[in-house]
């Protein structure tokens, strides 16, 4: 056994510089890593075709009891599956109007 070498079963510990022993750590930790990376369902900048309540709520910074009564007057449409309630993203959108601004413009008689 060499002076710089210390074995125990199952253990072996070799004298091994520090950028040589964190090159190979980095590169066992990216294979592992590797193999936990699942392809994204939707690509960057695409929107899901159907949202949550809760997700309708933070987009338009609302309360889940202004969605319900939006909900319930025709504001907004939700589509019930089974207990939950999902919104067509694109509905949602569509609901938000432009309004004009008239602040410091002069109405025409």
């Amino acid at each position: 056994m060499a002076a710089n070498n210390f074995q125990i079963p199952g253990i072996i510990l070799h004298s091994t510089p520090i950028p040589e022993l964190r090159a190979m750590i980095g590169e066992v930790i990216e294979e592992k890593l590797s193999n936990f990376r699942q392809p994204s369902e939707t690509p960057p900048g695409t929107h899901k075709d159907y949202i949550s309540r809760k997700e309708v709520c933070d987009l338009l910074q609302i309360s889940t009891a202004t969605l319900f009564y939006w909900t319930k007057d025709g504001t907004l449409k939700g589509y019930r599956i089974g207990s939950r309630v999902l919104y067509k993203t694109a509905e949602v959108e569509a609901a938000l109007t432009e309004i004009a601004c008239t602040k410091n413009k002069r109405r025409r008689a």
